[in-house]
């Protein structure tokens, strides 16, 4: 009786979970070309999404539809995302394996190392944060990285903590991090 009942709850949890195997959702037809059909990018300019966190990408894509976060491109493309699509389309990239995009220069890496001390808190060990909220940074494209910490510094994405972080920090100490935490793949 025992073994039934867990039965009957565990098929029911499982029928409760996102079913990501096999098709991506219809929506994912206007993220292919820039962030690749597998979430990674083949362009370092644009973030991989495989792998990221659900959470995150959802604040993000809301953030871009409503105008809080700003590019061009992302504005027209999440013009008319619901809440719900949001949600779906963070999901489905969280599902897939994330990838490897490290530099391999093994001073800038050894730099992005120690200064990424202070990043950890947040962040964690290897890219990938203590929060949900935040994005993670493993396998990440180094430029794409680079370009988030530059819009952190100068204020155009907008975070009064990453901000203060990254105030005295110089165009090659932020190579350096991205290179660093691009080269980390997964959990």
């Amino acid at each position: 009786m025992i073994k039934q009942r867990i039965l009957v709850i565990t098929a029911l949890l499982l029928g409760a979970l996102p079913v990501f195997a096999g098709e991506p959702p219809a929506l994912t037809q206007h993220c292919v070309a820039c962030h690749g059909v597998a979430g990674v990018s083949n362009n370092p300019q644009w973030p991989n999404l495989a792998g990221q966190n659900a959470d995150y990408m959802t604040v993000q894509l809301i953030a871009f539809r409503d105008g809080v976060r700003s590019n061009p491109m992302m504005d027209a493309v999440v013009a008319d995302l619901s809440d719900e699509d949001a949600r779906v389309l963070s999901q489905w990239y969280a599902s897939l394996d994330r990838a490897t995009s490290g530099s391999g220069d093994a001073k800038l890496l050894a730099v992005g190392e120690h200064l990424s001390a202070y990043c950890k808190a947040c962040h964690g060990m290897t890219g990938e944060p203590v929060a949900t909220e935040w994005p993670v940074l493993a396998g990440q494209q180094g430029p794409y990285l680079q370009r988030q910490l530059q819009a952190f510094k100068n204020g155009s994405r907008i975070s009064p903590f990453m901000q203060a972080a990254l105030s005295q920090l110089s165009e090659h100490e932020f190579a350096a991090l991205a290179a660093y935490y691009s080269q980390f793949s997964s959990e």
